[in-house]
């Protein structure tokens, strides 16, 4: 009885590994359930890109944009972006904050997303744009967190200005896609944090343990962070 060659034995188990591996991923993106919360978004160039990081570990440069969109995703289901690019956001929020040497203005939209995936009981507000003041190694957490109100759990946003009142990361039954994001048509709010954060001294260790825990809060993350809630 002849033997077959030892790569060819090594190379059989490597396809056999990868084919068991590939099915169990297929498995798993196939039952993984769809969330809806605050998705984060960066800008690079023009446009939106769903971020990997918390805010705490980006550091948006003046006369930059980020944005929060509250939608339903999955590993397999992708969110939407906001419908306002951000160049145009940033000139529509920011345009008339006059600039200050040692500090930078960034733009924020936040879209609270489609009514038809908001909790029961509860209206999204309308997506609006605000200005934040900062200083220059700010990130984009401690920008945020000075001109609007979250509710976080662990560490982990939850909600933004109210929105939505209590649940946090909550599984989306017979999920449809989103319609798609509305532009802003609210009037923008400027330079709210403008005297806060020229008075905010450098707490370079609260900044380091901040990002430390929000730079945790990928897209992979977030979904092992749902499996400990459970």
């Amino acid at each position: 009885m002849s033997i077959a060659p030892r790569p060819l034995i090594r190379n059989v188990s490597f396809a056999l590994v990868a084919t068991l591996m590939f099915f169990i991923s297929v498995a798993g993106n196939a039952s993984a359930a769809e969330y809806r919360y605050w998705t984060f978004w960066t800008q690079e160039s023009d446009t939106w890109t769903y971020s990997p990081l918390g805010p705490a570990s980006t550091n948006p440069a003046e006369g930059s944009a980020q944005a929060w969109r509250f939608d339903a995703t999955s590993p397999s289901v992708a969110g939407m972006a906001p419908a306002d690019l951000p160049g145009a956001v940033f000139e529509r929020a920011c345009s008339d904050v006059v600039p200050i040497t040692g500090t930078k203005r960034v733009a924020f939209v936040i879209d609270s997303g489609d009514p038809a995936l908001a909790p029961e009981g509860e209206t999204p507000p309308a997506p609006i744009a605000y200005c934040a003041v900062g200083k220059l190694d700010t990130n984009g957490y401690d920008l945020l967190k000075t001109i609007v109100e979250l509710r976080t759990d662990n560490g982990f946003i939850c909600g933004i200005t109210g929105y939505p009142a209590s649940e946090c990361a909550t599984p989306v039954a017979d999920y449809v896609a989103s319609a798609a994001p509305q532009p802003i048509t609210e009037p923008t709010i400027s330079d709210v944090a403008r005297d806060a954060a020229i008075a905010s001294e450098d707490t370079s260790l609260a900044q380091l343990g901040s990002a430390l825990v929000f730079g945790l809060l990928a897209v992979a993350g977030f979904f092992f962070w749902r499996r400990s809630k459970k």
